[in-house]
């Protein structure tokens, strides 16, 4: 964790270097200037040719960096006026194309409206049209004249239709034109003029940029589709005005051959007048969507410019507030790493001097644990604005995460309890739900101990971990072999015969308990002061304990003594070796085992047993 954190910081301070890469290069300027400053006057100073020599060698290189650091500067001092200047002229072209396009949107709206009742009215005249047709085709007198009337009259209908389509759409441009021309004059009228810079304001700005660009993208790929379909028209109405023509010249010859009877029956039966005077509506019809359609072009380049201002407006302003940011960043970053100096100093030269050995893991931890808060304090500090949202979601579903990470919680708090109650710590031998260890580590959620004992039978590392949660504290009990003192009582059981002289016995078991603890009382009578100045009372009389009981096999001694609880198997150790060297040398001391005495019967050659009888 505390890796991930230095990596962190380490990033906040490259923030802080390039936030700071400014101010740096000023006072990076002031210094080479006091050093040329201070060369020159040694080299005022010196009378050695030598001397001067290499002093002036080293006043040249220093006016060099000088020189190359004022141009530096310089060239981003222009780099600034021309951002600066390239801002405002985006926000003056963009002020003078919204001044160009009306806002009023009733007008356009209207008009659409408009040429919808129209629309829908020349497509019921043309289903009029058609079903005439259809009964004119299935009548018994088929008049092949009208059919071809009516197919020109379809056919300028379907042109008349294509030209309102065509103005409608040229209609919805300009409402769209009109509507983003009113969104952007009012995001501007509502824009703050010098607002807090957050992170999501950054980000707000980055989408709107991007949903500019992409309408910026499609308005473009528009106006291609457009021109394409414009090229068609052209090419529509040119092959229309050339069938013009040629119905034109067909129609002079025609007059010109109707003299006599049959000039006139050729003039007659020649019909070119009527599709002519059809051709020359259609020809109308097809000029109106020309225009129509150049209309759509003129309205969506207006728009692509409109939109060309504001995404080059929004990249300026983000430009604007990113260099804001870092600038913002400056004083959190250094925080920051002033945090992470303290910790370091605190927890790597202090500690090793200060603390004890196995305390300075806990130490470390707590002030990790500490700078990390103090850190996550100024972040979010730093970042409130931002984390605003985020704490009313969490307080709305503040029920559901504590239900949901309530063992979490559970051991969070544990953590507290622990860490203020000190009633165990790093070292300290502890049982935990019937699992006996060492504590090596107490983290935020859970302790770790060494398991001892176990099958093992003697008070001696297993090798396996335990880790238990910490919320152990407020559901279960636990116990501390260690605390304020690590003095603990044991206790030996030793069984000798009911032949076994009991007085020669106690002497000798008194006499060996006594001798071989006599260190462990001591030191625990002197330890045990601590537990007197808490609470004001001892917790025990340290001296040797002797009770005698009657067992079974034989006479049971039970010596009570107290030791350290880490040397609690080599004390009893060393009083069983002592206790089996004095019973060796004195025959009269039996120890006692279970055992089985098997009385004989008279027909086995023992003692007659007279059984009663029941009357």
């Amino acid at each position: 964790m505390m890796q991930r954190l230095g990596w962190l910081w380490s990033g906040v301070a490259l923030v802080l270097a390039v936030a700071g890469a400014q101010e740096l290069a000023t006072n990076r300027l002031a210094q080479l200037q006091e050093q040329i400053t201070q060369t020159q006057a040694l080299i005022a100073e010196t009378t050695n040719t030598q001397e001067k020599a290499h002093w002036q060698e080293r006043l040249n290189l220093l006016e060099q960096d000088r020189k190359n650091l004022q141009q530096r500067l310089a060239l981003e001092a222009k780099e600034r006026t021309l951002t600066e200047r390239q801002s405002h002229q985006a926000d003056y072209r963009l002020r003078e194309t919204l001044r160009a396009i009306s806002t009023d949107v009733s007008t356009p709206s209207n008009e659409l409206s408009r040429i919808d009742f129209a629309i829908r009215l020349l497509k019921v005249q043309r289903g009029d049209l058609e079903r005439s047709r259809q009964m004119a085709l299935t009548s018994t007198q088929t008049n092949v004249e009208q059919v071809a009337e009516m197919d020109q009259q379809l056919r300028v209908s379907d042109e008349d239709i294509t030209a309102r389509l065509l103005e409608r759409e040229a209609a919805e441009a300009r409402v769209h034109l009109v509507s983003e021309a009113g969104r952007i004059d009012e995001a501007l009228r509502n824009a703050e003029l010098n607002p807090t810079v957050t992170l999501r304001l950054l980000r707000e700005k980055q989408t709107r940029l991007a949903l500019t660009q992409k309408a910026r993208q499609d308005t473009e790929d528009l106006i291609a589709l457009n021109r394409q379909r414009r090229d068609g028209l052209v090419a529509a109405l040119a092959l229309a005005q050339e069938k013009a023509t040629h119905l034109a010249a067909e129609e002079a010859l025609v007059n010109k051959k109707s003299t006599g009877v049959k000039g006139w029956f050729r003039a007659q039966f020649f019909s070119g007048s009527a599709e002519k005077k059809h051709l020359t509506k259609r020809l109308q019809l097809q000029q109106q969507q020309l225009a129509a359609m150049d209309e759509i072009i003129t309205l969506n380049t207006k728009l692509r410019e409109l939109l060309d201002c504001e995404a080059q407006c929004l990249q300026n302003e983000r430009a604007t507030l990113l260099a804001r940011f870092e600038q913002r960043l400056l004083w959190p970053a250094a925080l920051l790493v002033t945090l992470v100096v303290l910790y370091v100093l605190i927890g790597r030269v202090l500690m090793a001097r200060l603390v004890s050995k196995d305390q300075q893991i806990v130490g470390r931890r707590i002030t990790g644990y500490l700078c990390s808060f103090a850190g996550l304090v100024v972040l979010v500090t730093f970042f409130f604005e931002d984390l605003r949202s985020v704490a009313t979601i969490l307080g709305i579903a503040s029920a559901a995460v504590v239900i949901a990470l309530q063992d979490m919680c559970s051991a969070f708090a544990g953590w507290f309890v622990i860490m203020s109650g000190r009633k165990f710590a790093v070292g300290h031998r502890v049982d935990i739900d019937g699992h006996c260890g060492d504590v090596v580590d107490i983290q935020l959620l859970r302790t770790t101990l060494v398991e001892i004992n176990n099958w093992l039978g003697v008070d001696e590392p297993t090798g396996r971990i335990i880790v238990v949660p910490n919320s152990f504290v407020f559901r279960s009990k636990f116990f501390n072999y260690s605390y304020l003192h690590p003095f603990i009582w044991s206790k030996l059981d030793i069984t000798v015969t009911f032949e076994t002289p009991v007085a020669e016995a106690e002497a000798t078991l008194r006499r060996a308990l006594e001798e071989e603890t006599r260190e462990e009382f001591a030191a625990a009578r002197e330890a045990a002061r601590s537990h007197e100045q808490r609470y004001g009372v001892a917790d025990a009389v340290y001296q040797p304990k002797f009770y005698v009981f009657i067992a079974d096999s034989g006479v049971q001694f039970r010596l009570v003594y107290c030791a350290h609880y880490r040397r609690v198997g080599a004390t009893r150790n060393r009083i069983n070796n002592r206790i089996l060297k004095d019973f060796a040398a004195q025959p009269s001391l039996q120890f006692a085992y279970p055992t089985e005495r098997h009385i004989p019967t008279p027909e086995k050659g023992g003692l007659h047993v007279a059984l009663d009888r029941p009357v």
